[in-house]
């Protein structure tokens, strides 16, 4: 897996290649991690953009759900962008739909945390 962070005004976008699979995975996590430690005083406002993902399963899905939770704990919150049809499935499955705001513009993606 590849991770790109960048930011844009106030957000940090995530940008993910590769897959978000068994242990893999859990470099998504560290990386999400090192966001929110760095947010530490502020407010995490993260946007993962997935275009470049090719798989999610159920253990990478647990990663971002609780990305989710431990943000939004904090006060900050993670948008996705880009879901592409096999992770929008798993969400559609696991009854997530309405947990997670979801971008097919990283404009849109970013002005939602103004």
């Amino acid at each position: 897996m590849e991770i790109v962070v960048r930011r844009r005004d106030d957000v940090t976008i995530l940008d993910v290649a590769g897959r978000i699979a068994g242990s893999d995975s859990l470099d998504l996590k560290r990386a999400i991690d090192a966001q929110i430690e760095i947010a530490a005083g502020n407010i995490a406002k993260i946007v993962l953009n997935l275009e470049r993902v090719r798989i999610v399963d159920s253990f990478g899905l647990g990663v971002i759900v609780a990305a989710y939770t431990s943000i939004q704990r904090n006060g900050g919150r993670i948008a996705l962008l880009n879901v592409g049809g096999n992770i929008k499935n798993l969400i559609v499955m696991a009854k997530l739909m309405t947990i997670f705001d979801r971008y097919d513009n990283e404009d849109e993606a970013v002005a939602s945390f103004q």
